[in-house]
Formats: C-alpha cells, sequence, structure tokens
C-alpha cells in the first residue's frame, strides 16, 4: 500500500507532465497563429477557390452552376460557354389557377406555373436535377425529362411524396428541344393537370442566331363543366380517358398570348418559337395564319438540317418542334393548332409585329376597310358603369375579345346594347341565363345572329332583379372571347 508520499509525488509528477503539455500546446498555437498571420493572402486564396467551387447538396455532392429558368413565353438567353457542371432545382406545387376567364382549375405544377420553367443547356453538360415536392402537395410526383438517357428519364429515382426532395445526375448528350413532364401515377392524369415543360439541350457552338426567342407549348385541360362554364372546375377523368378536352390551349391560358400579352416584334426580325406540346392526347397541327415557316427543324431535331417554307408542322403528344420566321409586314399574326375545332377551346395567341408597311409583299386593293382586325392592347378588364339614366351600353368587338370586357348595370335596368364588329371573324353576343349557364331559355342573344367584320348589331336585355355576375360569350369564339356583367 503507496504511503502518503508517494500519492503526493505522483500527483506533483502528473502536475508538471499537464503542464509541460500544456506549454507545447501554447508554443504550437503561437507559432501557427504567426504563420496564418503571416500567409492571409495563401488563406483568402483557399477561401476564393471554395466559393467557386461550386455548392454541395445534401449528400455532399457537388452542385455547379445554377443556369436561369424562364416561364413562358420567355427563354433564358443563348449559351456562350463549353460544357459544365448544371444544377436545376424543380418543385412540384399544387395550386388553384385560372384557365381562362372566370374559370378556375386545381392544377399541378413545376415551380408553379403551366407550363413548368424552360430550362436551357449545352450538349456535354452533366447535369443534376433537384427535384422538391412541396409540403402542401396531396400526391407524389417525379420528372421525365425526354432529354436523359436513363430509367424513366429520371421518374425512377425521382418519385418524391410531399415534403420530399430527390436528386439525380445525367449527362446531356444528345442535342435538341425535348419535352419533360410528370411521370407518377396514372401519367396523363398529371400532365393533363399542368405538368410538363421543354429542355433545350444546345449544340457546341449554339443554333442560328435570331433577334427574338419565344416559348409557347400547348396542353389540354379536360373540366367537369363545359368549355366556359364558369367558377371552379375539377378534372373529368372519363373525358380524359375518352380524349375529350374541354380545353386546348397555349401556355396554360386561353388568353395567354392575346391582347397585352401578345408575342411581339418588328419588321425585319427573324424570331424563333420553341414550341412544345404537353398532350397528354392530341397532336399539334401548329400554325401561323399569314405566315410561312422559313425554317422548322422537324421534331426538334438540332442536328439534322431543316426543313424549308412550311406552312404547317405537325408536333404529336410528347413532342417538339422549332421554327423560324422572318416578318416581313406588319400585322397581327395568329397561333392555331390547324385542327381548328380547337380554337374554339382556346388553341389561339398572336404574334404582333410592328413597323413600316412592304406593298411590294403584301397591300390591300379598293377601298380602306373600316375593320380594325388587331386584337393587341386589348384591356385585361375594362368597365363601362352607365349612369342611373343610361339604357345603351356601347360593346365592340374585336378579333377574340370584348371591349369592355366588364360591365355594370342596376338589377331590373332594361339595357341596349349596340355591338360593333371592328374584326375581321364574324361574332355574336351571348348573355347566360339567370342560373349563369349558357343554352338557357332566359339567355339573351344579339342581332343579327353572326355579325360580319365590320358591320353592327344589337341586343336587347333586361337585368335580372337577382343582383351577380352574369357571363357573357361570343358562341363562334368561346372561352377566350368572353366578360362579365355585374349586376347591382
Amino acid at each position: 500500500m503507496k504511503s502518503s508520499g508517494d500519492r503526493l509525488r505522483n500527483k506533483t509528477r502528473t502536475h508538471r507532465r499537464l503542464a509541460a503539455l500544456a506549454y507545447q500546446q501554447s508554443q504550437l498555437f503561437l507559432a501557427v497563429s504567426h504563420q496564418l498571420a503571416d500567409s492571409w493572402i495563401v488563406i483568402l486564396a483557399l477561401l476564393l477557390m471554395v466559393l467557386t467551387s461550386g455548392a454541395c447538396n445534401a449528400s455532399g455532392e457537388k452542385r455547379g452552376l445554377t443556369p436561369d429558368l424562364t416561364g413562358a413565353p420567355l427563354v433564358p438567353p443563348p449559351l456562350s460557354r463549353g460544357p459544365t457542371n448544371v444544377s436545376i432545382d424543380l418543385e412540384t406545387v399544387e395550386k388553384q389557377i385560372e384557365i381562362a376567364p372566370g374559370v378556375q382549375y386545381p392544377a399541378w405544377t413545376f415551380n408553379g406555373t403551366v407550363p413548368g420553367p424552360f430550362i436551357r443547356v449545352r450538349q456535354g453538360d452533366t447535369v443534376q436535377v433537384n427535384l422538391k415536392n412541396s409540403p402542401n402537395s396531396l400526391h407524389t410526383h417525379s420528372i421525365d425529362l425526354h432529354a436523359v438517357t436513363g430509367p424513366g428519364g429520371g421518374a425512377a429515382v425521382t418519385s418524391v411524396a410531399p415534403g420530399e426532395e430527390k436528386s439525380f445526375q445525367f449527362k446531356a448528350t444528345k442535342a435538341g428541344l425535348f419535352v419533360y413532364h410528370c411521370a407518377s401515377g396514372v401519367v396523363a392524369d398529371h400532365i393533363a393537370n399542368g405538368m410538363y415543360g421543354l429542355i433545350l439541350v444546345e449544340p457546341p457552338g449554339g443554333l442560328p442566331p435570331v433577334s427574338r426567342e419565344f416559348y409557347v407549348m400547348q396542353g389540354e385541360f379536360y373540366t367537369t363543366g363545359e368549355t366556359a362554364a364558369q367558377g371552379l372546375q375539377q378534372q373529368d377523368l372519363a373525358k380524359l380517358l375518352a380524349e375529350q378536352p374541354a380545353y386546348v390551349m397555349f401556355n396554360g391560358h386561353t388568353q395567354s398570348l392575346i391582347g397585352d400579352r401578345a408575342l411581339k416584334a418588328s419588321v425585319g426580325e427573324t424570331v424563333r418559337i420553341y414550341f412544345g406540346n404537353g398532350g397528354p392526347n392530341l397532336a399539334s397541327s401548329f400554325h401561323i395564319i399569314g405566315e410561312i415557316f422559313d425554317k422548322v427543324y422537324k421534331e426538334a431535331s438540332i442536328v439534322s438540317p431543316p426543313v424549308r417554307d412550311i406552312q404547317t408542322t405537325l408536333v404529336p403528344a410528347g413532342g417538339a418542334t422549332i421554327v423560324d420566321l422572318h416578318l416581313d409586314v406588319p400585322g397581327d399574326y395568329k397561333l392555331v393548332d390547324h385542327s381548328l375545332g380547337r380554337l374554339l377551346k382556346g388553341a389561339l395567341g398572336t404574334l404582333h409585329v410592328e413597323g413600316s408597311p412592304h406593298p411590294e409583299i403584301f397591300k390591300a386593293l379598293g377601298p380602306p376597310s373600316t375593320a380594325a382586325p388587331s386584337d393587341h392592347g386589348a384591356p385585361a378588364a375594362a368597365t363601362a358603369s352607365p349612369s342611373a339614366e343610361a339604357t345603351t351600353i356601347a360593346v365592340r368587338m374585336r378579333d377574340n375579345f370584348f371591349v369592355p370586357t366588364e360591365i355594370t348595370v342596376r338589377a331590373g335596368q332594361p339595357v341596349t346594347f349596340t355591338l360593333s364588329n371592328d374584326g375581321a371573324a364574324p361574332h355574336n353576343m351571348r348573355i347566360a341565363g339567370i342560373d349563369g349557364k349558357y343554352n338557357s331559355a332566359d339567355d339573351a342573344v344579339s342581332e343579327p345572329g353572326l355579325i360580319l367584320g365590320g358591320q353592327q348589331g344589337v341586343l336587347h336585355w333586361q337585368a335580372p332583379e337577382q343582383p351577380g355576375r352574369y357571363p357573357f360569350q361570343c358562341d363562334i369564339h368561346p372561352p377566350g372571347m368572353s366578360g362579365t356583367i355585374i349586376v347591382e
């Protein structure tokens, strides 16, 4: 057994060793501190390397460059770089949107828009896709990019429940314009709810330069109500499976490319349109009335030579095309699906071209027309509010919209609408019945039943005693050509 003196000597030796170790550590700290103070330039250089080396995701994998994503009809600028690491952040969001005037729909989206954002990368890029499903979603989603070579185009590894996030990486080996869409559950269901978009993989050196580029995508909605039925609509699965959409439209809304939202360009410019068809069911016969496509990259093949001087190009569901057109004459040019029955379901847009006329290319013969076939500058919501004594309200008809689109009258007031068709196409005006539905017994319809361009008509209407909102439309051009009468 050790004595108290032995224990004291052991304790003293231990304290001395600890003191010596502490001294050595302090000297080492001072030496390192002096080195760091003398090497601050090296430290800053290392810090700069860290900042420019690319962020990492939760798994520690390198993310790389984050490119600009744009909502339709905008397109990110052409790329002037070589292959690199690229990181794309997408979020699936379920939200209520407007798809036609007065028509709401519970859409499923990428990044909150229909179509989803336009993605632009370069052939040879290593692309990381980070897909997050909003915690407010009610459904599982995923993404299938047709630009991907791999299981499900990425869908096999990106099935995300609400609140989840998953990532995958692919090499952009093929140049072209490709559709992407959700591929979860009943895939047609997710696409028909709005989950589609375009990704462009530019070839080395890019595409030939043009003056302007636009992003246009056709899609379908299958609603429980008929075309132009007001209020919140739900998806009708029977219509979806029967391939009978209530709406066929560009960029998620019947008026997305109408009036002030028309595509805009100038005489002398060359315009490029990246056109995709989300479907999920119908092929598109894409055509611009009054123009000829100078170049068409058929089925969006960039490596193949474009075909030239094309009137209409066929775009299958889940497919895309690229069209170039040089603009020679000012005016409004209509974007349509030349399966023209779909015009009445919303498949209509406008390319508004300003500039000096070229009479050697196009000119009218005979007396000038009194019609004004332009729909550029259509107000989003104009209001004509008559005074207490007023019983006559002027309504002007232009191609695919009324002016005004919102009219206020008193309950029980007799109203005469004087109608003037300033457009080129024939129109009429129909006010829904007391139940808010068209083709009711108490509908009011303009006289004559068809008002040609440059002609006038009249509609006599007794405002209901019941205050409320009463829709009106052109029977020939619903749902885009519509408005609301407010009875106070």
